[in-house]
């Protein structure tokens, strides 16, 4: 993770508002890149501490508009049939079968809110576009919940990185821990859902079957009379 977090801080650093562009755009596609690494560092840059005179408004400017453009085409990618590909080929750039099925079932259960709430989620933040593109979801509330759950989201972190100076990586790095602590109670609310859901499918089935044994009328379609 060291070197994946120092090629990212040097390609800002070298390339500036393109590479953190870049990287903001790749962060909202199912490409893995962590913004826990990316948002604050780009805000400890724009510091007096950072001094890579780069301009805070600008990189917030940023982030909004290249989580906009990579959420489009993950959309896209999902409206394509690209889910078929990312189940097959998702392994490479770590994602799994059973991350993207986890991130349908919540889209499922909370349809447009979860695309505002999945920005502040790991790893349902990456792929969340995809299942709105496969359910066809309307654009104008996909980009305007996509707009402002990543501009809270990436853009708090560059001003919290901003705020912190020197003393962002300590941060980050507790925010991190509470990171994977927030996706393991995620699996574990989407297994109680569909536990729940399972068993309520069951009780309903049960419940018609024993309607239709008390009258079997019914279940012909006759009023019972010979």
């Amino acid at each position: 993770m060291d070197a994946v977090a120092t090629f990212m801080q040097d390609l800002i650093k070298d390339f500036g508002y393109l590479g953190l562009f870049l990287l903001i755009v790749l962060e909202s596609t199912a490409v893995p890149v962590p913004s826990l690494l990316v948002m604050p560092f780009a805000g400890f840059l724009a510091s007096d501490a950072g001094g890579a005179h780069f301009s805070l408004p600008l990189i917030i400017a940023l982030n909004s508009a290249g989580a906009l453009v990579g959420s489009g085409l993950s959309y896209w990618f999902g409206l394509a049939g690209g889910k078929a590909i990312l189940l097959r080929y998702g392994k490479y750039i770590m994602v799994r079968p059973a991350d993207l099925e986890k991130t349908e079932q919540f889209f499922a259960r909370y349809g447009a809110r979860t695309i505002f709430i999945g920005r502040f989620l790991p790893v349902i933040r990456h792929i969340i576009s995809i299942p709105a593109g496969v359910a066809r979801m309307k654009l104008a509330p996909f980009f305007t919940l996509t707009l402002a759950g990543a501009s809270l989201w990436g853009g708090g972190l560059m001003v919290l990185g901003y705020v912190l100076g020197d003393n962002w990586k300590s941060v980050v790095t507790t925010w991190k821990k509470i990171d994977i602590f927030v996706a393991g109670a995620i699996v574990l609310t989407i297994l109680y859902v569909t536990v729940q859901f399972i068993r309520k499918r069951r009780a309903a089935r049960a419940a018609g079957a024993e309607v239709g044994a008390a009258d079997p009328g019914k279940g012909t379609g006759t009023d019972g009379v010979g």
